[in-house]
């Protein structure tokens, strides 16, 4: 049996038109030939979700993203379609996350079936939500310490200008004083050389201070500890003597008579003192002729 050209060509166009349907639906995440259950989620920011990505629950792949739309009718929200084509059931409160599949930040969808009762029907709206990837917790924990590193960072920075100010400051000061060093310098040299050429006078002076030190050692030093000693313990005796009114001092201190008496005669001896100052004459005779007017009165 023979075929027309034409109807070859037309089945050909035909089975080629259908293959690229499929093909096109299929890397859209749809796939005509597998029954499918499709859900809807809400999101506010999908973070860079993509159709035909992968819908998993506990690491196995149960469906595909199928689309991602602005619903204006909701103020804004991102509405995301995805279809599932294993047998499994959903509740009402599961809820669909968005996550990190690898390090390079590729998302897909997660499902975390929840606890209620009620199930899920295709075509339901389900809860939405965001895990936190690896990278956005690392981001959170480095923003710190990226702050933190940046003020070290500008410290350093001043600390090293306040370095780079000083060593020019230092530089011109020992460009300035550069003679005053180079005498310094000179001076010191000369008092080292003095210093190696007296170190024989200066060993013998050591040596001189150790020997004194060493008879200071070996001095009787308990001899005089007991002289000082006894010194003490006579010192105590005559102040207790005093204290008690015992003895020439002690009574002097304590016995009213004596010091009334005492001081009678300081009056008098002041008094004689007096006296004699003014009237030297009564106590004092001299006289070159003071023989002769004696003799004569004997005479008489």
């Amino acid at each position: 049996m023979k075929y027309s050209k034409e109807l070859v060509i037309g089945l050909t166009t035909f089975v080629a038109i259908v293959c690229f349907i499929w093909g096109y639906n299929f890397l859209s995440g749809k796939n005509v030939f597998t029954p499918k259950r499709y859900y809807y989620v809400f999101y506010d920011n999908v973070h860079g979700l993509e159709v035909g990505q992968p819908v998993t629950i506990n690491g196995f792949k149960i469906g595909q993203v199928t689309e991602i739309i602005f619903d204006y009718k909701y103020n804004g929200p991102l509405l995301v379609s995805f279809h599932i084509t294993e047998p499994i059931e959903f509740t009402k409160d599961t809820k669909v996350q968005i996550y990190d599949m690898d390090i390079m930040g590729s998302k897909g969808l997660q499902v975390e079936i929840g606890s209620n009762q009620n199930m899920a029907l295709p075509g339901d709206t389900l809860y939405g939500d965001i895990k936190i990837s690896l990278t956005e917790k690392l981001t959170k924990q480095f923003v710190p310490l990226k702050s933190g590193t940046e003020q070290i960072v500008l410290v350093l920075d001043s600390t090293l200008r306040s370095i780079s100010t000083l060593a020019n400051t230092t530089n011109r000061l020992i460009e300035l004083n550069h003679n005053s060093f180079s005498s310094a310098i000179s001076n010191l040299d000369s008092l080292t050389a003095s210093f190696n050429a007296e170190r024989a006078s200066i060993h013998t002076i050591l040596n001189n201070l150790n020997r004194i030190s060493e008879d200071l050692l070996q001095a009787n030093m308990d001899t005089a500890v007991e002289n000082l000693n006894k010194t003490l313990i006579n010192i105590n005796t005559m102040v207790s003597q005093v204290n008690s009114g015992s003895g020439t001092l002690g009574k002097l201190v304590h016995k009213e008579e004596l010091h009334t008496e005492m001081n009678k005669t300081i009056k008098s001896l002041e008094l004689l003192l007096n006296d004699l100052r003014t009237n030297p004459k009564r106590y004092v005779h001299f006289s070159l002729f003071g023989r002769k007017e004696a003799a004569s009165k004997n005479l008489n």
